[in-house]
């Protein structure tokens, strides 16, 4: 049976109620997608990693950046009015964040546009979330006062006490109002829901979850004959052995693409990946231990590497692409010195000044945070006549 090892090197097996849901599923319809299996892991109403449990901080399965230190989402909001300035200063505009997590980075974000009177009045704030919990945390990090909730489509609204911003939620980004727009993707990409595709003597062939043979447990296996998502695989990404392929990041890709072209605005991804060069990337996170991607699910994160290389082929002649670059060059390009040199002259102890450079070397080391994670750029054809390379890049 799939197991989950703890920090402490106890491995224990995961009979739970959610494995004999899989189990009996697919005894009855036969093996499923890796994408099929992580929507049902991450996002599945009753068992699912993300509506069940707050993933984020010391206490959680992961920490993400805006967690280690405010810089992080301070420059974030910085490259968004900056963006905005570029562009002529549209008003209104809104800021759009897929996958808004605890609502920090949000957070940071806000407190610099308050700093920017140009803005008062003119900008909403838009996230992007799935998760009925998480978006009650944000709305109480945002300090949002709630009035009007939809629990039948999840959709709530309200204004932040943080500069009075309206803040609305949404569960896909297609829902989001149409106009300018300055998109904020902070590892978002790398928890889609992914296809991942073999080369095989016959071609390319769909690697799927299915139950063992003793029907106790959970193993992947090659799909006989071609299934629908190898047809729609760019032609430059086709003569790849290995190619882990979301169809949910195309569509968000299109969108984000159509928005920034016809709109106006421009897009900001920010997480760990590769340029086509790594094969399989597929992994759960539990407690900040790497685990195996079909132990305890429900009970573990799943994430993969972002593809880059094949979000640039996703993105021709749709959109032009900046990127990727590491996050510590783009937070360097982005004032990260000049910003923390302040923060360290505000500090009151030496105790305080210890903190803040360990969180900040954790953000821009090439060794960690700042070599992991890569920034991208996305911006219409149009822009690029207004201006330099989009801030940071």
């Amino acid at each position: 049976m799939a197991q989950l090892t703890e920090p402490d090197g106890t491995r224990h097996p995961q009979p739970s109620e959610f494995l004999r849901y899989l189990q009996q599923r697919m005894k009855s319809t036969g093996p499923i997608s890796i994408a099929e299996y992580m929507k049902e892991c991450l996002t599945n109403p009753y068992y699912g990693y993300y509506t069940r449990k707050e993933p984020f901080g010391k206490s959680g399965d992961f920490i993400t950046s805006p967690e280690v230190c405010q810089i992080f989402g301070e420059l974030i909001g910085l490259w968004c009015v900056n963006e905005w300035s570029i562009l002529g200063g549209p008003k209104p505009f809104q800021i759009i964040e897929l996958g808004p997590g605890t609502g920090t980075l949000a957070y940071d974000l806000l407190r610099v546009l308050k700093s920017i009177p140009q803005t008062s009045g003119q900008v909403s704030l838009h996230l992007v979330e799935k998760s009925r919990m998480l978006a009650k945390i944000q709305a109480e990090k945002l300090r949002v006062k709630l009035d009007f909730v939809d629990e039948h489509n999840s959709f709530q609204q309200g204004l932040s006490q943080i500069g009075s911003v309206p803040v609305f939620w949404y569960q896909r980004i297609e829902d989001v109002p149409r106009a300018p727009s300055f998109i904020v993707a902070n590892e978002f990409f790398d928890a889609l829901p992914i296809h991942k595709l073999q080369k095989t003597s016959s071609g390319l062939r769909e690697v799927l979850v299915d139950i063992t043979e003793d029907k106790s447990d959970l193993r992947f296996v090659i799909a006989h004959a071609e299934t629908a998502v190898v047809r729609v695989v760019p032609p430059k990404s086709r003569e790849r052995d290995h190619l882990e392929f979301s169809l949910e990041a195309a569509t968000v890709l299109d969108d984000v693409s159509s928005r920034v072209s016809t709109d106006g605005g421009s897009a900001l991804i920010i997480d760990y990946g590769h340029e086509g060069t790594k094969a399989d990337t597929l992994r759960g996170f539990h407690k900040h231990q790497v685990v195996e991607p079909l132990a305890a699910p429900g009970e573990t994160d799943l994430t993969t590497d972002v593809d880059f290389s094949l979000m640039k082929h996703l993105l021709e002649d749709k959109a032009l692409c900046f990127g990727p670059i590491t996050q510590s060059k783009f937070l360097y390009n982005m004032a990260f010195e000049q910003r923390f040199n302040a923060l360290l002259r505000a500090c009151r102890s030496s105790e305080e000044e210890e903190r803040l450079a360990k969180a900040c070397d954790l953000l821009i080391n090439p060794e960690k945070m700042g070599g992991q994670f890569f920034a991208f750029s996305i911006v219409g054809y149009a822009r690029s006549k207004l201006g330099p390379v989009t801030g940071g890049f």
